[in-house]
Protein backbone atom coordinates (compact mmCIF):
# COMPACT_ATOMS: atom_id res chain seq x y z
CA UNK A 1 0.00 0.00 0.00
CA UNK A 2 1.40 3.38 -0.98
CA UNK A 3 1.91 5.96 1.76
CA UNK A 4 -0.39 8.44 -0.02
CA UNK A 5 -3.20 5.89 -0.19
CA UNK A 6 -2.69 5.09 3.49
CA UNK A 7 -2.96 8.83 4.28
CA UNK A 8 -6.17 9.04 2.24
CA UNK A 9 -7.67 6.17 4.23
CA UNK A 10 -6.62 7.75 7.48
CA UNK A 11 -8.21 11.06 6.50
CA UNK A 12 -11.50 9.36 5.57
CA UNK A 13 -11.47 7.43 8.85
CA UNK A 14 -10.84 10.73 10.63
CA UNK A 15 -13.94 12.11 8.88
CA UNK A 16 -16.08 9.23 10.15
CA UNK A 17 -14.57 9.33 13.63
CA UNK A 18 -15.20 13.10 13.79
CA UNK A 19 -18.77 12.68 12.49
CA UNK A 20 -18.10 14.82 9.45
CA UNK A 21 -19.44 11.97 7.31
CA UNK A 22 -21.24 8.67 7.89
CA UNK A 23 -19.92 5.11 7.59
CA UNK A 24 -21.89 4.80 4.35
CA UNK A 25 -19.80 7.62 2.82
CA UNK A 26 -16.52 5.72 3.18
CA UNK A 27 -16.23 4.27 -0.34
CA UNK A 28 -17.43 7.48 -1.96
CA UNK A 29 -14.81 9.59 -0.17
CA UNK A 30 -12.00 7.11 -0.87
CA UNK A 31 -12.84 7.11 -4.59
CA UNK A 32 -13.12 10.87 -4.79
CA UNK A 33 -9.77 11.48 -3.07
CA UNK A 34 -7.99 8.77 -5.10
CA UNK A 35 -9.19 10.40 -8.31
CA UNK A 36 -8.30 13.89 -7.14
CA UNK A 37 -4.77 12.88 -6.10
CA UNK A 38 -4.26 10.35 -8.91
CA UNK A 39 -3.67 7.42 -6.56
CA UNK A 40 -4.30 3.75 -7.41
CA UNK A 41 -6.88 2.07 -5.19
CA UNK A 42 -5.56 -0.58 -2.80
CA UNK A 43 -8.03 -2.77 -0.92
CA UNK A 44 -5.56 -3.64 1.83
CA UNK A 45 -6.78 -2.29 5.11
CA UNK A 46 -4.65 -0.19 7.46
CA UNK A 47 -4.07 -1.91 10.77
CA UNK A 48 -3.21 1.10 12.92
CA UNK A 49 -5.47 3.25 15.07
CA UNK A 50 -4.03 6.55 13.88
CA UNK A 51 -6.68 9.00 15.11
CA UNK A 52 -6.01 12.73 15.47
CA UNK A 53 -8.00 15.58 16.98
CA UNK A 54 -7.59 17.81 13.92
CA UNK A 55 -6.56 16.91 10.39
CA UNK A 56 -3.55 19.12 9.59
CA UNK A 57 -1.03 16.28 10.11
CA UNK A 58 -3.00 14.08 7.74
CA UNK A 59 -3.42 16.83 5.17
CA UNK A 60 0.21 17.91 4.79
CA UNK A 61 1.42 14.79 2.89
CA UNK A 62 -1.66 14.95 0.65
CA UNK A 63 -0.94 18.58 -0.12
CA UNK A 64 2.67 17.69 -0.92
CA UNK A 65 1.35 15.08 -3.34
CA UNK A 66 -0.99 17.60 -4.98
CA UNK A 67 1.87 20.04 -5.50
CA UNK A 68 4.03 17.32 -7.07
CA UNK A 69 1.17 16.68 -9.51
CA UNK A 70 1.02 20.43 -10.33
CA UNK A 71 -2.56 20.62 -9.00
CA UNK A 72 -1.67 23.98 -7.48
CA UNK A 73 1.23 26.38 -7.87
CA UNK A 74 3.23 27.96 -6.28
CA UNK A 75 3.71 25.97 -3.07
CA UNK A 76 2.62 28.79 -0.75
CA UNK A 77 0.45 28.80 2.36
CA UNK A 78 -2.32 30.52 0.37
CA UNK A 79 -2.33 27.94 -2.43
CA UNK A 80 -2.06 25.02 -0.01
CA UNK A 81 -5.01 26.38 1.97
CA UNK A 82 -7.10 26.60 -1.19
CA UNK A 83 -6.46 22.99 -2.13
CA UNK A 84 -6.80 21.81 1.48
CA UNK A 85 -10.30 23.30 1.58
CA UNK A 86 -11.16 21.28 -1.54
CA UNK A 87 -9.90 18.05 0.06
CA UNK A 88 -11.86 18.65 3.27
CA UNK A 89 -15.03 19.36 1.30
CA UNK A 90 -14.97 15.74 0.10
CA UNK A 91 -15.13 14.40 3.66
CA UNK A 92 -17.89 16.72 4.81
CA UNK A 93 -21.67 16.59 4.49
CA UNK A 94 -23.50 18.84 2.04
CA UNK A 95 -24.69 22.26 3.28
CA UNK A 96 -28.38 21.28 3.27
CA UNK A 97 -27.74 18.22 5.47
CA UNK A 98 -25.77 20.24 8.03
CA UNK A 99 -28.41 22.96 8.06
CA UNK A 100 -31.16 20.36 8.67
CA UNK A 101 -29.11 18.62 11.38
CA UNK A 102 -28.58 21.97 13.13
CA UNK A 103 -32.29 22.74 13.31
CA UNK A 104 -33.16 19.17 14.28
CA UNK A 105 -30.82 19.56 17.27
CA UNK A 106 -32.28 23.00 18.01
CA UNK A 107 -35.72 21.42 18.38
CA UNK A 108 -34.50 18.84 20.94
CA UNK A 109 -34.54 19.12 24.74
CA UNK A 110 -31.12 20.85 24.75
CA UNK A 111 -32.17 23.29 22.06
CA UNK A 112 -29.92 26.13 20.87
CA UNK A 113 -26.97 25.19 23.10
CA UNK A 114 -26.71 21.73 21.53
CA UNK A 115 -27.21 23.08 18.00
CA UNK A 116 -24.49 25.72 18.20
CA UNK A 117 -22.09 23.33 19.93
CA UNK A 118 -22.57 20.83 17.09
CA UNK A 119 -21.96 23.43 14.38
CA UNK A 120 -18.96 24.97 16.15
CA UNK A 121 -17.27 21.59 16.61
CA UNK A 122 -17.98 20.70 12.99
CA UNK A 123 -16.37 23.96 11.84
CA UNK A 124 -13.21 23.02 13.74
CA UNK A 125 -13.14 19.36 12.72
CA UNK A 126 -13.53 20.26 9.04
CA UNK A 127 -10.50 22.55 9.41
CA UNK A 128 -12.56 25.56 8.34
CA UNK A 129 -11.41 26.89 11.71
CA UNK A 130 -7.74 25.94 11.67
CA UNK A 131 -7.15 25.21 15.34
CA UNK A 132 -3.55 24.24 14.60
CA UNK A 133 -3.06 27.96 13.92
CA UNK A 134 -5.58 29.68 16.18
CA UNK A 135 -4.32 27.72 19.21
CA UNK A 136 -0.98 29.49 18.73
CA UNK A 137 -2.56 32.88 19.33
CA UNK A 138 -1.07 34.60 22.37
CA UNK A 139 -3.51 35.41 25.18
CA UNK A 140 -3.34 37.01 28.61
CA UNK A 141 -5.36 39.21 30.96
CA UNK A 142 -4.14 42.36 32.69
CA UNK A 143 -5.75 44.51 35.34
CA UNK A 144 -6.39 48.21 34.58
CA UNK A 145 -8.33 51.03 36.21
CA UNK A 146 -11.35 49.79 34.21
CA UNK A 147 -10.94 46.21 35.42
CA UNK A 148 -9.44 43.24 33.58
CA UNK A 149 -8.84 43.56 29.84
CA UNK A 150 -8.50 40.51 27.58
CA UNK A 151 -5.38 40.65 25.44
CA UNK A 152 -4.68 38.62 22.31
CA UNK A 153 -2.02 38.69 19.61
CA UNK A 154 -3.70 37.09 16.61
CA UNK A 155 -1.31 34.97 14.56
CA UNK A 156 -3.84 33.71 12.03
CA UNK A 157 -5.08 36.92 10.40
CA UNK A 158 -3.10 39.70 8.68
CA UNK A 159 -3.14 43.27 9.98
CA UNK A 160 -5.39 45.62 8.00
CA UNK A 161 -4.65 49.23 7.25
CA UNK A 162 -7.63 51.55 7.99
CA UNK A 163 -7.22 53.16 4.55
CA UNK A 164 -7.67 49.78 2.88
CA UNK A 165 -10.83 49.15 4.91
CA UNK A 166 -12.31 52.47 3.75
CA UNK A 167 -11.39 51.77 0.13
CA UNK A 168 -12.92 48.29 0.26
CA UNK A 169 -16.12 49.63 1.82
CA UNK A 170 -16.51 52.19 -0.98
CA UNK A 171 -15.74 49.66 -3.70
CA UNK A 172 -18.54 48.40 -5.93
CA UNK A 173 -17.82 44.75 -6.63
CA UNK A 174 -18.87 43.06 -9.84
CA UNK A 175 -16.91 39.95 -8.95
CA UNK A 176 -18.17 36.64 -7.68
CA UNK A 177 -18.67 36.36 -4.77
CA UNK A 178 -19.09 40.06 -4.10
CA UNK A 179 -17.36 39.85 -0.71
CA UNK A 180 -16.05 37.38 1.86
CA UNK A 181 -19.40 37.28 3.67
CA UNK A 182 -21.74 36.54 0.77
CA UNK A 183 -23.65 33.26 0.96
CA UNK A 184 -22.21 32.41 -2.46
CA UNK A 185 -18.83 31.78 -0.82
CA UNK A 186 -20.12 28.36 0.33
CA UNK A 187 -18.20 25.81 -1.75
CA UNK A 188 -16.20 28.51 -3.57
CA UNK A 189 -12.66 27.32 -4.36
CA UNK A 190 -11.11 30.78 -3.94
CA UNK A 191 -8.01 32.43 -5.40
CA UNK A 192 -4.99 34.46 -4.36
CA UNK A 193 -7.14 37.24 -2.83
CA UNK A 194 -10.08 35.10 -1.68
CA UNK A 195 -9.53 32.30 0.89
CA UNK A 196 -10.66 28.77 0.12
CA UNK A 197 -14.27 28.18 1.08
CA UNK A 198 -14.89 24.74 -0.43
CA UNK A 199 -15.48 23.33 3.07
CA UNK A 200 -17.46 26.34 4.29
CA UNK A 201 -20.95 25.77 5.71
CA UNK A 202 -23.64 28.21 6.91
CA UNK A 203 -26.95 27.96 8.79
CA UNK A 204 -30.09 29.75 7.61
CA UNK A 205 -31.85 32.05 10.10
CA UNK A 206 -34.81 34.38 10.29
CA UNK A 207 -34.21 37.64 12.15
CA UNK A 208 -36.96 40.25 12.23
CA UNK A 209 -38.64 38.15 9.47
CA UNK A 210 -35.59 38.70 7.24
CA UNK A 211 -33.21 36.13 5.78
CA UNK A 212 -29.84 35.82 7.53
CA UNK A 213 -27.16 33.17 7.90
CA UNK A 214 -24.97 32.02 10.78
CA UNK A 215 -21.35 31.00 10.39
CA UNK A 216 -18.28 30.88 12.61
CA UNK A 217 -15.28 33.11 12.10
CA UNK A 218 -12.29 31.11 10.82
CA UNK A 219 -10.10 33.25 13.11
CA UNK A 220 -12.11 32.67 16.35
CA UNK A 221 -11.00 35.60 18.51
CA UNK A 222 -12.99 34.11 21.42
CA UNK A 223 -15.19 31.09 22.21
CA UNK A 224 -17.76 30.31 19.51
CA UNK A 225 -17.02 33.55 17.67
CA UNK A 226 -19.86 33.66 15.15
CA UNK A 227 -20.85 35.95 12.30
CA UNK A 228 -24.47 36.56 11.36
CA UNK A 229 -24.87 38.06 7.91
CA UNK A 230 -27.72 39.19 5.71
CA UNK A 231 -28.70 37.11 2.69
CA UNK A 232 -28.46 40.12 0.38
CA UNK A 233 -25.19 41.96 -0.25
CA UNK A 234 -26.30 45.18 1.50
CA UNK A 235 -23.95 47.79 3.08
CA UNK A 236 -23.57 48.00 6.86
CA UNK A 237 -26.04 50.31 8.56
CA UNK A 238 -27.58 50.80 12.00
CA UNK A 239 -31.35 51.41 12.11
CA UNK A 240 -34.25 50.35 14.30
CA UNK A 241 -34.17 47.06 12.37
CA UNK A 242 -30.68 46.47 13.77
CA UNK A 243 -32.00 46.48 17.34
CA UNK A 244 -34.91 44.23 16.37
CA UNK A 245 -32.54 41.74 14.73
CA UNK A 246 -30.12 41.71 17.67
CA UNK A 247 -32.84 40.95 20.20
CA UNK A 248 -34.54 38.45 17.91
CA UNK A 249 -31.21 36.62 17.78
CA UNK A 250 -30.62 36.56 21.55
CA UNK A 251 -34.20 35.35 22.00
CA UNK A 252 -33.37 32.39 19.75
CA UNK A 253 -29.85 31.90 21.17
CA UNK A 254 -29.92 33.26 24.73
CA UNK A 255 -26.46 31.85 25.54
CA UNK A 256 -24.94 34.13 22.86
CA UNK A 257 -24.44 37.87 22.65
CA UNK A 258 -24.79 39.67 19.30
CA UNK A 259 -23.43 43.08 18.36
CA UNK A 260 -23.10 45.34 15.37
CA UNK A 261 -20.21 47.47 14.27
CA UNK A 262 -21.10 51.02 13.34
CA UNK A 263 -21.93 51.54 9.69
CA UNK A 264 -19.36 54.29 9.09
CA UNK A 265 -15.66 54.03 8.15
CA UNK A 266 -13.02 54.33 10.90
CA UNK A 267 -15.48 53.41 13.66
CA UNK A 268 -16.93 50.47 11.72
CA UNK A 269 -15.79 46.93 11.12
CA UNK A 270 -13.35 45.57 8.57
CA UNK A 271 -16.13 44.68 6.08
CA UNK A 272 -18.50 47.60 5.53
CA UNK A 273 -19.96 46.39 2.24
CA UNK A 274 -22.14 43.62 3.73
CA UNK A 275 -24.59 43.90 6.63
CA UNK A 276 -23.41 41.56 9.39
CA UNK A 277 -23.13 41.12 13.13
CA UNK A 278 -20.75 39.30 15.45
CA UNK A 279 -21.64 37.17 18.45
CA UNK A 280 -20.65 34.17 20.48
CA UNK A 281 -20.59 32.40 23.82
CA UNK A 282 -18.13 34.53 25.77
CA UNK A 283 -18.13 36.95 28.71
CA UNK A 284 -16.33 40.19 27.87
CA UNK A 285 -14.73 42.65 30.31
CA UNK A 286 -17.34 45.34 29.54
CA UNK A 287 -19.99 43.22 31.27
CA UNK A 288 -18.24 43.88 34.61
CA UNK A 289 -17.77 47.61 34.04
CA UNK A 290 -18.58 49.88 36.98
CA UNK A 291 -21.75 51.96 36.86
CA UNK A 292 -21.21 55.71 37.30
CA UNK A 293 -24.84 56.85 37.25
CA UNK A 294 -28.24 55.53 36.26
CA UNK A 295 -31.85 56.56 35.82
CA UNK A 296 -35.10 54.79 34.98
CA UNK A 297 -37.83 55.73 32.54
CA UNK A 298 -40.90 53.51 32.47
CA UNK A 299 -39.58 49.91 32.45
CA UNK A 300 -36.10 50.70 31.12
CA UNK A 301 -32.97 51.39 33.15
CA UNK A 302 -30.22 53.60 31.66
CA UNK A 303 -26.68 53.17 33.04
CA UNK A 304 -23.59 55.27 32.36
CA UNK A 305 -20.54 52.98 32.36
CA UNK A 306 -17.04 53.69 33.62
CA UNK A 307 -15.31 52.47 30.49
CA UNK A 308 -12.59 53.73 28.09
CA UNK A 309 -15.24 54.41 25.47
CA UNK A 310 -18.53 56.24 26.03
CA UNK A 311 -21.17 53.58 26.74
CA UNK A 312 -24.78 53.78 27.88
CA UNK A 313 -26.34 50.49 28.95
CA UNK A 314 -30.07 49.93 28.55
CA UNK A 315 -31.80 47.17 30.56
CA UNK A 316 -35.42 46.09 30.47
CA UNK A 317 -37.67 43.03 30.54
CA UNK A 318 -39.81 44.78 27.92
CA UNK A 319 -38.22 44.07 24.56
CA UNK A 320 -40.38 46.47 22.56
CA UNK A 321 -39.66 49.30 24.99
CA UNK A 322 -35.89 48.81 25.03
CA UNK A 323 -35.88 48.75 21.21
CA UNK A 324 -37.90 51.97 21.16
CA UNK A 325 -35.50 53.73 23.55
CA UNK A 326 -32.48 52.39 21.65
CA UNK A 327 -33.82 53.97 18.48
CA UNK A 328 -34.46 57.28 20.29
CA UNK A 329 -30.92 57.29 21.73
CA UNK A 330 -29.42 56.52 18.34
CA UNK A 331 -31.42 59.28 16.64
CA UNK A 332 -30.53 61.77 19.37
CA UNK A 333 -26.82 60.95 19.12
CA UNK A 334 -26.86 61.03 15.31
CA UNK A 335 -27.74 64.75 15.43
CA UNK A 336 -25.67 65.65 18.50
CA UNK A 337 -22.90 68.30 18.39
CA UNK A 338 -20.75 69.47 21.26
CA UNK A 339 -17.94 71.77 20.21
CA UNK A 340 -16.27 71.68 23.64
CA UNK A 341 -15.86 67.90 23.27
CA UNK A 342 -14.84 68.24 19.61
CA UNK A 343 -17.96 66.35 18.49
CA UNK A 344 -19.66 67.42 15.27
CA UNK A 345 -22.56 65.35 13.98
CA UNK A 346 -22.11 66.56 10.39
CA UNK A 347 -19.61 68.49 8.29
CA UNK A 348 -20.60 69.57 4.79
CA UNK A 349 -23.60 67.26 5.01
CA UNK A 350 -21.52 64.19 5.85
CA UNK A 351 -22.64 62.32 9.00
CA UNK A 352 -20.03 61.45 11.65
CA UNK A 353 -21.90 60.10 14.68
CA UNK A 354 -22.57 56.38 14.87
CA UNK A 355 -23.43 53.67 17.39
CA UNK A 356 -21.87 50.29 18.20
CA UNK A 357 -24.74 48.33 19.83
CA UNK A 358 -24.22 45.01 21.66
CA UNK A 359 -27.16 42.91 22.86
CA UNK A 360 -27.39 40.02 25.28
CA UNK A 361 -29.98 38.42 27.51
CA UNK A 362 -29.87 37.26 31.14
CA UNK A 363 -32.98 35.17 31.83
CA UNK A 364 -35.84 37.61 31.13
CA UNK A 365 -33.68 40.75 31.14
CA UNK A 366 -32.70 42.33 27.83
CA UNK A 367 -29.39 44.24 27.90
CA UNK A 368 -28.08 46.60 25.23
CA UNK A 369 -24.73 48.41 25.44
CA UNK A 370 -24.82 51.49 23.20
CA UNK A 371 -21.32 52.81 22.45
CA UNK A 372 -21.15 56.36 21.07
CA UNK A 373 -18.78 56.68 18.10
CA UNK A 374 -17.60 59.50 15.85
CA UNK A 375 -15.42 59.26 12.70
CA UNK A 376 -14.21 62.85 12.29
CA UNK A 377 -10.69 63.30 10.96
CA UNK A 378 -8.27 66.23 11.08
CA UNK A 379 -4.83 67.18 9.80
CA UNK A 380 -3.36 65.99 13.10
CA UNK A 381 -5.41 62.77 13.06
CA UNK A 382 -6.02 61.78 9.42
CA UNK A 383 -7.10 58.25 10.42
CA UNK A 384 -9.60 59.57 12.94
CA UNK A 385 -9.78 61.94 15.89
CA UNK A 386 -11.56 59.22 17.90
CA UNK A 387 -9.26 56.45 16.71
CA UNK A 388 -5.97 55.12 18.14
CA UNK A 389 -3.60 58.10 18.03
CA UNK A 390 -0.30 57.98 16.09
CA UNK A 391 1.84 57.46 19.20
CA UNK A 392 -0.02 54.16 19.74
CA UNK A 393 0.01 52.88 16.15
CA UNK A 394 3.14 50.83 16.80
CA UNK A 395 0.87 48.56 18.89
CA UNK A 396 -2.54 49.08 17.27
CA UNK A 397 -3.38 50.95 14.07
CA UNK A 398 -6.51 49.11 12.96
CA UNK A 399 -10.06 50.29 13.61
CA UNK A 400 -11.52 49.72 17.06
CA UNK A 401 -14.44 47.41 16.33
CA UNK A 402 -17.08 45.96 18.60
CA UNK A 403 -14.82 43.16 19.92
CA UNK A 404 -12.33 45.72 21.22
CA UNK A 405 -15.12 48.00 22.37
CA UNK A 406 -16.01 45.15 24.74
CA UNK A 407 -12.44 44.98 26.09
CA UNK A 408 -10.75 42.23 24.06
CA UNK A 409 -7.74 43.31 22.04
CA UNK A 410 -6.92 41.84 18.63
CA UNK A 411 -3.29 42.84 18.12
CA UNK A 412 -1.23 42.16 14.97
CA UNK A 413 0.90 39.02 14.59
CA UNK A 414 4.07 41.05 14.01
CA UNK A 415 4.13 41.85 17.73
CA UNK A 416 5.07 38.29 18.63
CA UNK A 417 8.63 38.63 17.35
CA UNK A 418 8.87 42.38 17.94
CA UNK A 419 8.02 42.05 21.63
CA UNK A 420 10.55 39.23 22.08
CA UNK A 421 13.26 41.51 20.70
CA UNK A 422 12.16 44.30 23.03
CA UNK A 423 12.22 41.94 26.03
CA UNK A 424 15.74 40.79 25.23
CA UNK A 425 16.96 44.36 24.76
CA UNK A 426 15.48 45.42 28.11
CA UNK A 427 16.83 42.46 30.06
CA UNK A 428 20.30 42.67 28.50
CA UNK A 429 20.31 46.49 28.48
CA UNK A 430 20.95 46.51 24.75
CA UNK A 431 19.95 49.07 22.16
CA UNK A 432 16.85 48.49 20.07
CA UNK A 433 17.56 47.28 16.49
CA UNK A 434 16.93 49.84 13.78
CA UNK A 435 14.26 47.69 12.12
CA UNK A 436 12.08 48.19 15.22
CA UNK A 437 12.29 51.96 15.08
CA UNK A 438 8.48 52.23 15.29
CA UNK A 439 8.83 51.15 18.94
CA UNK A 440 11.77 53.51 19.68
CA UNK A 441 9.90 56.11 21.73
CA UNK A 442 8.01 53.46 23.70
CA UNK A 443 11.20 51.47 24.29
CA UNK A 444 12.89 54.56 25.76
CA UNK A 445 9.96 54.92 28.18
CA UNK A 446 10.16 51.24 29.13
CA UNK A 447 13.85 51.52 29.94
CA UNK A 448 13.03 54.16 32.55
CA UNK A 449 10.42 52.06 34.39
CA UNK A 450 11.73 48.50 34.05
CA UNK A 451 13.22 47.40 37.38
CA UNK A 452 14.19 43.81 36.68
CA UNK A 453 10.82 42.21 37.45
CA UNK A 454 9.52 39.25 35.41
CA UNK A 455 9.98 40.51 31.87
CA UNK A 456 6.97 38.67 30.45
CA UNK A 457 4.57 40.09 33.04
CA UNK A 458 6.12 43.53 32.62
CA UNK A 459 5.70 43.62 28.82
CA UNK A 460 2.20 42.12 28.99
CA UNK A 461 1.13 44.87 31.37
CA UNK A 462 2.79 47.59 29.29
CA UNK A 463 1.12 46.36 26.09
CA UNK A 464 -2.22 46.32 27.93
CA UNK A 465 -1.69 49.94 28.96
CA UNK A 466 -1.04 50.82 25.31
CA UNK A 467 -4.22 49.02 24.21
CA UNK A 468 -6.18 50.78 26.96
CA UNK A 469 -4.93 54.10 25.58
CA UNK A 470 -6.01 53.04 22.07
CA UNK A 471 -9.59 52.50 23.19
CA UNK A 472 -9.49 55.63 25.35
CA UNK A 473 -8.45 57.53 22.21
CA UNK A 474 -11.60 56.18 20.57
CA UNK A 475 -13.95 57.43 23.29
CA UNK A 476 -15.91 60.55 22.41
CA UNK A 477 -16.22 61.63 26.07
CA UNK A 478 -12.98 60.96 27.91
CA UNK A 479 -12.87 59.48 31.44
CA UNK A 480 -11.53 62.72 32.87
CA UNK A 481 -13.27 65.24 35.09
CA UNK A 482 -14.07 67.38 32.03
CA UNK A 483 -15.04 64.41 29.87
CA UNK A 484 -17.35 62.89 32.49
CA UNK A 485 -18.98 66.28 32.98
CA UNK A 486 -19.61 66.54 29.22
CA UNK A 487 -20.95 62.96 29.15
CA UNK A 488 -23.28 63.80 32.05
CA UNK A 489 -24.52 66.81 30.09
CA UNK A 490 -25.24 64.64 27.04
CA UNK A 491 -27.18 62.12 29.10
CA UNK A 492 -29.17 64.85 30.84
CA UNK A 493 -30.06 66.43 27.49
CA UNK A 494 -31.14 63.02 26.18
CA UNK A 495 -33.23 62.39 29.31
CA UNK A 496 -34.90 65.78 28.92
CA UNK A 497 -35.64 65.02 25.26
CA UNK A 498 -37.53 61.88 26.31
CA UNK A 499 -39.80 63.76 28.75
Amino acid sequence: MSKVFKDIKRLVKYGIYSELIYDEDYDYCINQLCHLLQVEFDDEDINDSYIVDEPSLLLNPLLDRAFELHLFNPNTVTQRDLFESKIMDIIQLKPSTINNDFWDLYDTFYGPLEATSYFYELSKKSNYIKTSRTNKNIRWKSNTKYGLLDMTINLSKPEKDPKDIIAQGNKTSNGYPKCLLCKETVGFYGHSSHPGRSNHRIISLKLNNEDFYLQYSPYVYYNEHCIVFMKDHTPMNVTIDTFKRLFDFVDQFPHYFLGSNAGLPIVGGSILSHEHYQGGNYKFPIEDAKILKSFTISNTRFKQLYWPLSVIRLESEDKDEIIDYAEKLYEFWAQYTNEEAGIYSHTNGTPHNAITPIARKEEDLYILDMTLRNNLTSDAFPLGIFHPHPENHHIKKENIGLIEVMGLSVLPARLKTELETIKNALVNKDTLPQELDIHRSWFNELQKVYNGEDINDFINNQVTIKFMKCIEDSGVFKQTDVGIKLFDKFIKEFENALN
